[in-house]
Parts: C-alpha cells; sequence; structure tokens
C-alpha cells in the first residue's frame, strides 16, 4: 500500500517569524508563505525591509503582513499578540528567528551588558513570543514553535562569546518547554545552522568563509533557503511526532571535527 505523503499544504495556517527582515528570516517567511500560510513578518528597527518582504510575497501571491515590536520588550510583544489575535483570531506557527547583529566579542573584551543584550532578544524574546503563542496554540489543541540558534554551541568559533552564550541557553528552554507543552499539542524544536553566507555574513572575512567551507562535506557554507526548508518541514505535519529535536543543518560541518579557523 502507497502512504499517503502529500505535498506540504500550510494554507489556512497563520506563522508569525520574529527576526523576519533579516536575511534567513526573510527567507523563513517567502518559504512559508509558498507553502500557503499567511505569515505576520517581525521587525524591530528594520521597517524598509519588513515591508519590502511583505510586498514581495504579496506580489508572488501569497498573504503577509509586516509587525514591528521590541521582541525584548513584554507590553511590546503584547501588543503584537493583540493585533494577531485581532486580525487572525489564531496562530499555528511561531518561529522565533530575533536576535542582535551577530558580532565579535572575544571573552576579554565583553562586558555583561553586552551578553545580557543578546540574552534579552534571544533569550527573554523567545520566552515572552513562546508565552503569548502557546495561549493561543492551546486553544486549538496543536502548534509549531520554532527556535533557531547556532551551531557554534557544539563547535564554538572564537569571538563570538555573546551569541553563543544566548543560544546555549535556548537549548534548555526549548527543551523544557517541549515537555510541558507536549500534553497540549504543541511541538517545540530547534534548528541548528552552520555557518551562513549571508549580505553581512557575521565579521568573518573571505579566508575565513573559506577555511570553514573546505572543513564542510558539502563544499560550501550554508544559504538562508538551506536553514528555511528545514523549518518548513518542523513547521508541517511531515514533523506531526518530533519535539524538543535538535536538527542540525550545517553541511556535515560537524562530521569533520575542529578546522582551524584563522583568528583574523
Amino acid at each position: 500500500m502507497l502512504g499517503n505523503i502529500r505535498q506540504i499544504d500550510l494554507k489556512s495556517k497563520v506563522a508569525l517569524v520574529t527576526g523576519g527582515s533579516n536575511d534567513v528570516g526573510q527567507a523563513i517567511c517567502h518559504t512559508l508563505a509558498g507553502a500557503g500560510a499567511t505569515v505576520i513578518i517581525h521587525y524591530y528597527k528594520n521597517k524598509d525591509r519588513g515591508e519590502k518582504t511583505c510586498r514581495e510575497i504579496e506580489s508572488a501571491g501569497g498573504t503577509a503582513v509586516s509587525y514591528g515590536a521590541d521582541v525584548s520588550d513584554n507590553s511590546s510583544v503584547g501588543s503584537l499578540f493583540r493585533f494577531i489575535k485581532d486580525k487572525f483570531g489564531r496562530l499555528d506557527i511561531l518561529l522565533n528567528n530575533a536576535h542582535l547583529p551577530i558580532t565579535r566579542n572575544l571573552f576579554l573584551d565583553v562586558n555583561w551588558e553586552e551578553h545580557q543584550e543578546q540574552i534579552d532578544v534571544m533569550l527573554k524574546g523567545t520566552f515572552y513570543c513562546s508565552q503569548e503563542a502557546v495561549s493561543i496554540m492551546a486553544k486549538h489543541g496543536h502548534g509549531s514553535i520554532i527556535n533557531i540558534l547556532t551551531t557554534q554551541i557544539d563547535h564554538p568559533v572564537k569571538g563570538y562569546s555573546s551569541y553563543i552564550t544566548a543560544s546555549s541557553a535556548l537549548v534548555g528552554f526549548t527543551r523544557n518547554l517541549a515537555v510541558e507543552m507536549g500534553c497540549k499539542g504543541i511541538r517545540v524544536n530547534m534548528v541548528v545552522p552552520g555557518f551562513v553566507l549571508t549580505g553581512h555574513t557575521p565579521g568573518a572575512p573571505a579566508h575565513v568563509q573559506e577555511a570553514i567551507a573546505r572543513s564542510t562535506p558539502l563544499g560550501r557554507l550554508a544559504t538562508p533557503e538551506d536553514i528555511a526548508k528545514v523549518a518548513l518541514f518542523f513547521a508541517s505535519d511531515l514533523s506531526g511526532f518530533i519535539t524538543g529535536s535538535y536538527l542540525v543543518a550545517d553541511g556535515g560541518y560537524n562530521l569533520s571535527g575542529k578546522p582551524h579557523i584563522p583568528d583574523k
């Protein structure tokens, strides 16, 4: 008997993508909308990119709205979710992708305030958004929360102390949330990208990027679209019996051991 595997269809689903105006966020918004979801594109300061992504999705026949909020502020997140409830009455997918720009900061040069700032956006923002989301999803008995982390939590690269610290905290948060929310039909998973090639690849000169690509079995860095496809899997029913999972999308980089990465 042939299996009943159908094309991924997110029609009638509503998805919120935080950090939807950055490169990975934009790719995820396009991918979810392409599968039929109505997408809320969250931005903080980059209103132009958020609205541009919205127009691109609508021009391609999809449905999207953009909304500005500070995810590290509880009242701002509350306003965002009131907008979602008033306009759509539901939320099926939450993708937590908001983070500060990823800059190099060696431990001896960084201060706690820089650590705290990244934690406030990544961890506190995920906490606030997830808490609001589960209150909506639980009413319908289903939902998918997807958190974007970094493979550097397993293979740290010198100079990204704040980003790695915040991402590491998200692992424990995600797993605990998966345990607590399973009885409500809500799945919580993690997408863990390797080094992603974007328009502002974080502070890495060409020779560093080349060293990482050479150490990757697939021979290249990830693209935002590579990460978006993994997010789509977790958003869809194809991952319906997966929760608390940590899916690495790094082209096999972790298989090769830690390569020599030049300091500068």
